[in-house]
């Protein structure tokens, strides 16, 4: 079993964006360089020139004939391919009609041949990268991945100063499983804050939310590459991470972690040995020190940082059952059973919870109890899998997976899951579960209107 750190998905419901330009045709300079806002110059390249089908073009944008306006710029750059102006219009219309990627291969050939018009092009595709971001969003929020993930990555291609669409991109691409194009998306994202627009400079503000967007995409990136044993990469984006950071827990366990993997195990036990004789962690570093301590297969030390969340938190399911896990994983059977009592008591309906009780018992010599507790498990009505906790600035949902036992088809099973906060208890809310059939699966979730660091839950009665 791999432990592995949860990513938070966090989008914006709408973005402020610069204005775009009107659709002109680009003035040509004096003949010389021409010199950006920021200080970019740009060589004299060839200037547009309208013609007879750039004043077509021109009209027809404007009356939003977009298709029209396409077939009009085609004409031109048939006629003429050396004027740029046609495939600054034909990159207009494109989109104008939401096709992303010909618009951005339509202006990259208008700013090859004339290099200037980079400061008329740059706020129209700012622009087009709002409208796609923002589609993005609004098919997110409506369930529709395919659409969410199409419209971001038209938006990260389109505009390359906005992280924020490579970042919701590769975070969805995590979610699912793509792996290695959410890879290639968060090293576009951190790319792209390398880069500054060439008409505007950049804000106060502005660089102090890219300061945090670099550092949110490098840790997710670190955990990816991680996940994908690609651990030479991983140690040198976590030492950059480290030299910015130097007390961030997390990044220390992560660097741990790859350099257990490497290999360098002197080096990784040094790095453990002080993140876990640190006075005053919190809840949730202390779970990411456990994490990285199981992935490196340092099961007893795991099982020590799970134990100190749980003595946080005495009633944290993820902490007991990750605690259970490690134990389980290092074969320390008798430290392990007290620890799976109280996984079963935070956690009933977990079949995986009760088969390693069950096994410490046994292991144990303990049979009488070893049989009762399968006797147990096979009485349930349900089983949980597949929990995970979700929370936000907000509130906190628990998702998870319910499989049909011995409760019959459509029987209703009502659960009461209680939070927790790092100062106490927050609240309980109850879910009603209908059974499915035996072996069959259903999906459920329960929210709590509050953030939340951990849970529990029982059968109501």
């Amino acid at each position: 079993m791999r432990f592995r750190s949860g990513i938070t998905f966090a989008l914006s419901a709408g973005l402020l964006v610069g204005g775009c330009s009107g659709a002109t045709a680009g003035a040509a300079s004096g003949g010389g360089p021409t010199t950006s806002p920021t200080g970019r110059v740009y060589e004299p390249g060839t200037p547009p020139a309208r013609s007879a089908f750039t004043q077509q073009a021109i009209l027809m944008n404007a009356q939003g004939q977009h298709e029209n306006a396409l077939a009009q710029s085609r004409l031109g750059i048939a006629a003429d391919p050396t004027n740029p102006q046609h495939f600054y219009l034909a990159g207009e219309a494109a989109a104008g009609m939401g096709d992303l990627e010909l618009a951005d291969s339509l202006w990259t050939v208008a700013q090859r041949i004339y290099p200037a018009y980079e400061l008329e092009i740059e706020p129209m595709r700012e622009a087009a990268w709002a409208t796609a971001f923002n589609a993005g969003v609004e098919a997110y929020n409506a369930g529709n991945t395919d659409a969410a993930l199409e419209a971001w990555a038209n938006a990260d291609r389109i505009y390359p100063y906005h992280p924020n669409a490579a970042q919701n991109l590769a975070i969805l691409l995590t979610q699912e499983g793509d792996y290695d194009e959410a890879i290639a998306a968060y090293r576009r994202g951190l790319a792209s804050l390398e880069r500054t627009p060439a008409t505007r400079v950049l804000e106060a503000t502005e660089i102090a939310e890219r300061d945090e967007v670099r550092a949110s995409m490098q840790q997710s990136l670190a955990q990816l590459l991680l996940f994908t044993d690609q651990f030479a990469e991983a140690e040198t984006l976590l030492r950059a991470q480290l030299a910015e950071d130097p007390t961030n827990v997390e990044v220390r366990a992560n660097l741990a972690n790859a350099l257990t993997r490497l290999d360098r195990d002197a080096e990784a036990t040094t790095l453990y040995t002080e993140l876990l004789a640190s006075p005053n962690l919190t809840e949730t570093q202390l779970f990411t020190i456990g994490v990285s301590l199981f992935n490196a297969n340092e099961y007893v030390k795991a099982a020590e940082a799970f134990g100190r969340v749980t003595a946080i938190q005495p009633n944290s399911r993820d902490g007991w059952y990750n605690q259970a896990n490690a134990l389980y994983a290092a074969e320390e059977w008798e430290d392990l059973t007290p620890i799976a009592e109280r996984l079963v008591q935070v956690d009933p309906l977990n079949e995986n919870a009760g088969l390693i009780l069950a096994r410490s018992y046994r292991e144990r010599q303990m049979n009488d109890r070893a049989l009762a507790t399968l006797e147990r498990i096979q009485a349930l009505p349900i089983y949980l899998d597949e929990l995970q906790i979700r929370p936000t600035e907000t509130s906190t949902t628990i998702q998870g997976t319910a499989t049909g036992n011995s409760a019959a088809a459509g029987t209703a099973v009502r659960l009461r899951f209680n939070f927790y906060g790092e100062s106490g208890p927050l609240g309980s809310e109850t879910v009603t579960i209908i059974a499915p059939a035996d072996d069959a699966n259903a999906p459920f979730e329960v929210t709590i209107a509050q953030p939340a660091t951990s849970y529990s839950y029982e059968v109501a009665q």
